[in-house]
């Protein structure tokens, strides 16, 4: 699973969750209809509706930031240092 920090937590759609500076856990990653790169996040709400009445499902990318500590990725530069 890919682990990202939210950066933005700003102007969010109603019903949207996350805070700037936690790290969350996605469930899957998809390109929208408007070539947006979209997140559905574990453990938050992922639809509602915007102020304008339009239905949202998912977090823009654009909002986090990767976090990379995987495990197996700290195991491959371990071994690449010796």
């Amino acid at each position: 699973m890919k682990t990202v920090t939210c950066i933005n937590d700003k102007n969010q759609p109603l019903g949207a969750s996350v805070v700037e500076g936690k790290e969350y856990e996605i469930e899957s990653e998809y390109v929208n209809a408007l070539d947006q790169r979209v997140y559905i996040i574990k453990g938050v709400p992922n639809k509602g509706t915007t102020q304008l009445g339009m239905r949202w499902i998912g977090y823009n990318a654009d909002r986090f930031r990767v976090t990379d500590n995987s495990k197996s990725t700290k195991h491959e530069y371990e071994f690449a240092l010796n």
